[in-house]
């Protein structure tokens, strides 16, 4: 069983865990998560679903750069700020709820990959 994002160091550019914060991974939704940025990909984990997942692959998701349709960065209201990648085949949503160095290391995030799809 997967139990987070399981890279070695020396390829992480960077990695962010949301411990008590939301997500959406793939259609399902997710209390805790962790991101992890490569050089060519991004790696999300999911940690608690209310759904009973009995596929390891709905909770560990990676996503080539060369399937990245877009992303943005927005802040909501209600979930603070809160970064979204579109790829071809699945979608991740992942808010801050408003904790303010998460709502930074999102950000950061963001422009690690806009400066790595440059």
């Amino acid at each position: 069983m997967v139990d987070g994002i399981l890279l070695d160091s020396s390829k992480l550019k960077a990695k962010v865990k949301g411990g008590r914060a939301g997500a959406k991974i793939a259609g399902m939704k997710y209390i805790g998560y962790e991101v992890a940025v490569t050089e060519h990909s991004v790696h999300v984990y999911g940690n608690q679903c209310n759904a009973d997942i009995r596929e390891e692959e709905y909770r560990y998701l990676v996503i080539p750069f060369d399937s990245i349709r877009g992303f943005e960065l927005k802040d909501l209201t209600d979930r603070g700020r809160t970064l979204e990648i579109h790829a071809l085949d699945d979608d991740v949503v992942l808010h801050s709820e408003n904790q303010s160095r998460l709502s930074e290391n999102l950000k950061r995030i963001f422009l690690l990959i806009s400066t790595l799809l440059a």
